[in-house]
């Protein structure tokens, strides 16, 4: 077996510094007792109390839970239905339409909440929940598609065949057969829904009501007027329930690699 040049490894290690240490240090700073984030480093949980003791950060917290869950909740509908229709469709047309979803996730989002707005303004719905709400579904539910819809191409069409024939209806087969085989691809698309809706700053940003702030955009107004450990704080607990999503979709077992990304 051929070895690997060293020069490889420093590579990968560099590269995985590059992309680690940031959070790293915001992880760490955040029991610093510096308010500036200054050495030496004195362990503290001070900011972590101190840190939804505002109102805002709290009230922010919230919306965007709550928000990102509506929003989930409403494509994870829409979008198994839209697998389920795609799979009776022909396959040539089928193709098209996530050949189309696919250019939907490219696209980038500053140019979508700018067509979004003009759009809404247009039609006089303007910055307004109904406009976030759409906004957000909008960016999400190509997601739930891209890996709902392979999961039902996954299965065997004949086990479905014999539930009919056995007598067995077309809402009982779906109920009985269907969804069981595809509930693991259809929780990770949810999850990863949740999580695209909760940080997508520049929908929010563009299409939230005067005056209303989820958790990216108070975050965001926070920075602003200068440096605030408590983000750090909050950033910690954020980038932990990221990562515990992102295992709990490993250990569903259904990756990517059986989407169409």
């Amino acid at each position: 077996m051929r070895k690997r040049a060293p020069w490889i490894k420093l590579t990968i290690i560099l590269t995985y510094l590059f992309l680690f240490s940031p959070i790293i240090i915001v992880m760490v700073m955040s029991f610093n007792t510096s308010q500036y984030g200054t050495l030496p480093f004195v362990f503290t949980t001070s900011w972590y109390k101190m840190l939804f003791s505002g109102a805002g950060l709290g009230k922010a917290t919230w919306l965007s839970i709550w928000f990102s869950f509506l929003v989930t909740l409403a494509s994870a509908a829409v979008g198994l239905v839209t697998s389920l229709g795609l799979r009776r469709m022909p396959e040539k047309w089928a193709h098209r339409f996530i050949s189309w979803l696919n250019l939907a996730v490219i696209i980038p989002w500053l140019v979508l909440g700018v067509a979004l707005l003009m759009i809404f303004n247009f039609i006089g719905l303007g910055r307004s929940y109904l406009g976030m709400f759409l906004g957000s579904f909008v960016c999400v539910l190509p997601y739930i598609v891209l890996l709902v819809y392979p999961a039902l191409m996954s299965l065997d069409k004949n086990i479905e065949y014999a539930a009919r024939t056995l007598g067995a209806s077309s809402r009982r087969t779906l109920f009985t057969i269907v969804l069981p085989e595809i509930v693991p691809a259809l929780l990770t698309s949810s999850l990863m829904a949740f999580m695209v809706c909760f940080n997508n700053f520049v929908i929010q940003y563009y299409l939230a009501p005067f005056g209303v702030r989820t958790l990216p955009m108070e975050i965001y107004n926070l920075v602003r007027v200068g440096y605030k450990p408590d983000i750090n704080a909050l950033a910690t607990i954020m980038m932990l329930i990221s990562i515990s999503l992102v295992l709990l979709v490993s250990k569903l077992g259904y990756g990517t690699k059986k989407g169409l990304f």
